[in-house]
């Protein structure tokens, strides 16, 4: 295998096929120095097909310069026991919701040198928005080489290591929340007899709208309050949503999902 491998993306899904196409579309590597190592023979043509070397062997990604681990935290012990003790100096950047860079470098060695990173499905589209955090052994070179390249899928913030449980409960995760309340509200629009296309078109251009107006200058408050006309129907179905606990329900859903996080930390470092 080529030892002039300036990148190894371990697992090539969702995730890591999101990073490699922005890497790509940015032009961040020359392709034939980016190394894919993927289980899926489908996956693994298709990279060869565009010039992208891929593989099945994880030993071939001991020697790249930078190594991206985009694998679900359960299958980390079998990637860290197929590239065994790193062999040099070696920046390891991980996506890999939970696992604690202590738990990361144990298996790796000592010439790993690991940055957490919390990307989101966004990042598909180029629109993510990818929390960053030195971990142990990382340099601040490593964290501008990993912000450089999560640069290409989307918005990039450093936080501190401590704080990715709940940065991956409230961005990584995000998403599904605006996924659930979308479906739950074109449900509740065909409840009161809109049919469902146009049920889809109102809510998916209403979203769309208050999106862009969050992105803004106001905050989420004042837009809220502009809206919001004392006794009127938007204040009948914030009064209805708050009632209901609207606000407890997000917080405990935080709650659990950063919970989940650590639990996880726990069960794969064990």
């Amino acid at each position: 295998m080529n030892q002039d491998i300036e990148l190894a993306i371990i697992g090539c899904g969702n995730m890591g096929g999101a990073i490699l196409d922005g890497m790509i579309a940015a032009d961040g590597f020359p392709v034939e120095r980016i190394l894919v190592v993927e289980r899926s023979a489908e996956i693994r043509s298709r990279c060869e097909q565009t010039g992208i070397p891929a593989t099945e062997a994880l030993a071939d990604a001991r020697e790249a310069k930078r190594i991206l681990l985009a694998v679900k935290p359960q299958m980390f012990h079998e990637v860290a026991e197929g590239l065994g003790t790193l062999p040099r100096p070696t920046l390891v950047m991980s996506v890999m919701a939970g696992l604690s860079s202590k738990a990361i470098r144990k298996p790796l060695g000592e010439h790993a040198r690991v940055v957490r990173t919390m990307p989101n499905t966004p990042c598909r589209i180029h629109a993510g928005i990818t929390a960053v955090a030195p971990g142990i052994g990382a340099t601040d070179e490593d964290l501008e080489q990993t912000e450089e390249i999560l640069a290409t899928v989307g918005e990039v913030v450093r936080v501190r290591e401590e704080e990715m449980y709940a940065v991956t409960a409230i961005s990584g995760s995000g998403p599904a929340y605006v996924f659930l309340l979308t479906e739950a509200w074109i449900d509740a629009a065909t409840n009161q007899g809109i049919d469902r296309a146009t049920a889809e078109r109102l809510v998916r251009g209403t979203l769309q709208g208050a999106t862009a107006l969050v992105a803004g200058e106001e905050d989420p408050k004042s837009l809220r309050a502009a809206v919001t006309s004392k006794g009127g129907t938007t204040a009948a179905a914030i009064a209805a949503l708050e009632a209901r606990g609207f606000r407890d329900a997000m917080n405990e859903a935080i709650e659990a999902a950063t919970r989940r996080g650590i639990e996880l930390d726990s069960e794969v470092a064990s």
